[in-house]
């Protein structure tokens, strides 16, 4: 698999400039793109280039892919099976199940004014995990750092998928 960064020339690291991020793509872009060249073989792997440029802005467009990609640089595969990787902050479970419940009666009766004070909640949570991930990812790399760096995505996958699933 290629390392995105790399394939972007772009530094490893949490917290990246948006327009940073897309500057480098256009750019990495522009050079393989399909038509620049003339020859059927050589647009067949500038198109081929294109598609892994394109998969490696995708991945650091998204916070929690990004994560993963710098887990896999620092040698720890974050997709392994195994009780540590789905592991969760004490209490975010019951935390969830009292706000999804909320939520659901919230939804049942239409009040709006409580689904957005849901929605911002878990807005924030989710701001909150970022801030976390990219603070533990300015530490020096270790198994318990990178434990950490698991627990606090498995929290923001939940925000993510709360809000995902939350009437627009």
């Amino acid at each position: 698999m290629d390392d995105p960064f790399e394939l972007l020339g772009i530094e490893p690291v949490f917290e990246l400039d948006p327009s940073t991020l897309q500057a480098q793509f256009l750019s990495a872009s522009a050079r393989c793109h399909p038509d620049r060249f003339t020859d059927p073989l050589e647009q067949a792997d500038a198109a081929d280039r294109m598609s892994r440029v394109t998969q490696a802005y995708r991945q650091l467009s998204d916070p929690e892919s990004r994560a993963h990609a710098l887990l896999a640089l620092r040698g720890d595969s974050a997709d392994t099976e195994g009780e540590a990787t789905k592991a969760l902050p004490p209490d975010l479970l019951m935390e969830m199940m009292e706000v999804r419940e909320a939520l659901d009666d919230a939804i049942a009766l239409g009040d709006q004014p409580s689904i957005e004070k849901h929605r911002d909640w878990a807005q924030q949570k989710q701001a909150d995990y970022l801030t976390s991930i990219g603070k533990l990812f300015e530490e020096p790399p270790s198994e318990q750092n990178s434990a950490a760096i698991r627990l606090e995505l498995n929290a923001l996958r939940y925000m993510v998928r709360m809000l995902e699933q939350m009437p627009a």
